[in-house]
C-alpha cells in the first residue's frame, strides 16, 4: 500500500534545489482563477478549467511508470474511442519533476510540486491516483483549478476534503470515518472476543495521531468494555535506526502490560511491530485497515498469520489477482474494463490492478463532468457532479458513493486473513458497511 510518505521519498533524491516561490506564481493562458478557499458550493464558472480546450481534456495518472505505459496507453486508447469525456479527447501527461534538496521540509516539497503544476506549459485538469495524501499540495491544486482524486484504498485525513474541496476518491476514507465505524465492526467479527487487554498503536501521519486520541480510542473502548493504551510509532521517520527503537519500546511497553490485541490505525506500515513483537515474544493479534501485511524484510507466515486486515480496496497490494477478478465477476464495468487488457493482449495477473485504478478514476472523471449539467469542464462541476452521483459502481472498492459535503467514496469494508495454502490473504465474509 502506497502511504502518504511515497511521493516525500521520491523527491528527497532530487539533486537541484527549487525555487520555492509559492503557489502565487502567476502563468499565462486561459487558466481558471480559482479563489483562495474555493468551495463545492460554489457556483460553476462560465469557463473551462486548466488543461481543458475544446477538443481535449490533459491529465497525469499518478501511478505511472514505464512498466505501467502499455496499460495506461490500452485504458486511454479505449476510453477515446468510446467518444472520451464530455466530447473531448483524453490526453496523458507526465507527472511533474520538481528538484529539490534532500534536506527539504514536506511543505517545501509540496509548494514545489504545486508550482510545478501551475508553470508547465501542458496544464492538467486532474491528477489521478494521487498516492501523497497531501492535504497541503492538493488544497494548492484545487485552489488552481486542477482536481485530484485519490488512491484506491487509502485512509486519508479529516481535514482533506474541507481544506481540498476539488478532492475526491471513490475508493478513500478518511481516518475520521474509519475512527467511528471501524470499533462496532472489530467488535462483531469477534476481535475483541475474550481480551481485555487492547493497545492501539497510531501511525504519526497527518492527523492520525488527533483522530486516533479524540475519537478511536473512546469509540474501541465503548465498543471493547475496557480503555485501549494508546501508541505513537512514527512511520515518517526516514531514520531506520530510530525507527527500530521505536518499535522495541514499544513493543517492550506492550509486553509488559500484557496486551493480546493490538490495533493498528492510519496508513503507515506494520511490519516493524510484528516483526518486532515476534522477535520479543509477545504473543498478540493484529488488526490494520488495509488487506495484507506484506511477505519479506523478515515477516514470517505466523506473523501473517496473526494480522486481521479490514479493508475496503479491490486492488490492494496483498489481493491476489485470482480472488479479485472472483470478487469482480458479477460487476459489469470491471469486466468492460479488464476486456481492455485481453484486447490489448496484455495479461490479466500482472496488469489488473493498474488498469481497474485507472479505469475508476476515469469513469468517476467522466460520470461527473457529464453529469454536472453545465457545458463547462471545471472543477466546480467535476464536485457538483459528484455530488449529484449518490451510488457510484466502483471497480476498486466493495461499495462506493458520493453525496453533498461526503467526497471519499468508500462504504463498505471486508476482512482479510492469512491463508496458508496460498501464502497469501484473502478477503472472506460480507460486506460490513462503514457509517458516515
Amino acid at each position: 500500500m502506497r502511504t502518504r510518505r511515497s511521493l516525500q521519498k521520491a523527491l528527497a533524491a532530487g539533486v537541484l534545489a527549487v525555487s520555492l516561490a509559492g503557489c502565487s506564481a502567476t502563468s499565462a493562458g486561459t487558466d481558471t482563477k480559482s479563489s483562495s478557499s474555493p468551495t463545492a458550493a460554489t457556483a460553476i464558472p462560465a469557463h473551462n478549467g486548466p488543461g481543458v480546450t475544446a477538443g481535449s481534456i490533459t491529465v497525469v495518472d499518478s501511478y505511472y511508470f514505464d512498466a505501467t505505459a502499455p496499460v495506461d496507453k490500452a485504458v486511454f486508447d479505449a476510453y477515446n474511442a468510446a467518444g472520451g469525456i464530455a466530447g473531448r479527447k483524453l490526453v496523458r501527461a507526465d507527472q511533474v519533476q520538481p528538484n529539490v534538496s534532500a534536506t527539504a521540509t514536506q511543505a517545501e516539497q509540496d509548494q514545489a510540486i504545486c508550482l510545478a503544476y501551475k508553470q508547465r506549459k501542458d496544464r492538467v485538469f486532474a491528477v489521478l491516483n494521487d498516492v501523497t495524501g497531501s492535504v497541503k499540495l492538493n488544497s494548492c491544486l484545487n485552489e488552481q483549478g486542477t482536481v485530484v482524486q485519490a488512491w484506491s484504498g487509502s485512509v486519508v485525513d479529516a481535514s482533506m476534503f474541507q481544506e481540498a474541496p476539488f478532492t475526491v476518491g471513490p475508493g478513500a476514507l478518511t481516518n475520521k470515518r474509519l475512527a467511528t465505524a471501524w470499533p462496532a465492526l472489530l467488535k462483531s467479527t469477534g476481535f475483541l472476543q475474550d481480551t481485555s487487554k487492547i493497545a492501539v498503536v497510531s501511525d504519526g501521519v497527518g492527523d492520525d495521531d488527533k483522530i486516533a486520541a479524540s475519537t478511536f480510542v473512546p469509540a474501541l473502548a465503548k465498543a471493547a468494555g475496557s480503555t485501549p493504551r494508546l501508541f505513537t510509532y512514527d512511520t515518517t521517520s526516514s531514520d531506520q535506526k530510530a525507527l527500530q527503537a521505536q518499535a522495541l519500546s514499544i513493543v517492550l511497553k506492550l509486553k509488559q502490560a500484557g496486551v493480546d490485541r493490538v490495533v493498528f490505525f492510519g496508513s503507515g506500515s506494520l511490519g516493524p511491530i510484528a516483526i518486532t513483537a515476534a522477535k520479543q515474544g509477545l504473543d498478540a493479534r493484529y488488526a490494520w485497515p488495509y488487506s495484507a501485511i506484506p511477505a519479506g524484510s523478515g515477516v514470517t507466515p505466523a506473523m501473517q498469520a496473526a494480522v486481521t486486515g479490514y479493508a475496503w480496496s479491490l486492488t490492494d497490494f496483498g489481493v491476489p489477482a485470482a480472488a479479485q477478478q472472483q470478487l469482480l465477476a458479477s460487476n459489469p464495468a470491471a469486466a468492460k474494463c479488464l476486456s481492455i487488457l485481453t484486447k490489448a493482449h496484455l495479461d490479466l495477473a500482472q496488469n489488473a490492478s493498474t488498469a481497474l485504478r485507472l479505469c475508476d478514476a476515469l469513469n468517476l472523471l467522466k460520470q461527473a463532468i457529464e453529469g454536472s449539467g453545465s457545458k463547462y469542464v471545471n472543477a466546480q462541476a467535476f464536485v457538483a457532479g459528484v455530488e449529484k452521483l449518490g451510488t457510484f459502481d466502483s471497480v476498486t472498492t466493495f461499495r462506493s458513493g458520493f453525496g453533498p459535503g461526503r467526497h471519499d467514496g468508500a462504504l463498505a469494508l471486508r476482512k482479510s486473513v492469512y491463508q496458508p495454502s496460498c501464502k497469501c490473504f484473502r478477503y472472506t465474509g460480507p460486506n460490513l458497511p462503514i457509517s458516515g
